[in-house]
C-alpha cells in the first residue's frame, strides 16, 4: 500500500562556522509512517528537526511538503502554520495556559482582542 509523502527532503545541507554539521541526501517522511531520530550527541538530530521546522534555514537543500515547494514564501507560511517543535526543555512563560498560547499569536501579528479570545478557547479544550 502507496502511503502520500508528507515531508520531502533533497540534498539538505546545515553549515555552522564555515563546517558543515548536516548532510542528507535524501529523506521522505509518509502519512502514517512512525519515525525514530536516534544518534549520539553532536549527530545532528536537532539540527534536522531545526532544519525540517524551519526554525533554522539550510545552507542548501530543497523541502516539499505534500508536492509543495517549500521555497516559495507563500508555501514555507502555510508549512509553518501546520508544523511544531516541542522542545526537550520547552520554553514556557511564568504565566497561565491562555497566556502562554497568546504568546505565540501576538507574534504572529493577530489583534489582541481576537487573541484573548482564541487563547481562552484553546485553554478550555
Amino acid at each position: 500500500m502507496s502511503r502520500e509523502t508528507l515531508l520531502q527532503a533533497r540534498d539538505l545541507q546545515v553549515h555552522r562556522g564555515g563546517a558543515r554539521v548536516l548532510d542528507v541526501p535524501a529523506l521522505d517522511l509518509r502519512a502514517g509512517e512512525v519515525l525514530a531520530l536516534m544518534g549520539p550527541n553532536g549527530a545532528g538530530k536537532s539540527t534536522l528537526m531545526l532544519a525540517l521546522a524551519g526554525l533554522l534555514p539550510p545552507s542548501a537543500g530543497a523541502f516539499r511538503f505534500r508536492g509543495a515547494d517549500l521555497q516559495s514564501r507563500g508555501d514555507r507560511e502555510a508549512f509553518r502554520r501546520r508544523m511544531t517543535m516541542v522542545f526537550q526543555d520547552p520554553l514556557l512563560f511564568d504565566a497561565t495556559v491562555a497566556q502562554n498560547i497568546a504568546s505565540g499569536l501576538k507574534l504572529r501579528g493577530v489583534p489582541a482582542a481576537e487573541r484573548h479570545a482564541r487563547a481562552e478557547d484553546w485553554a478550555r479544550r
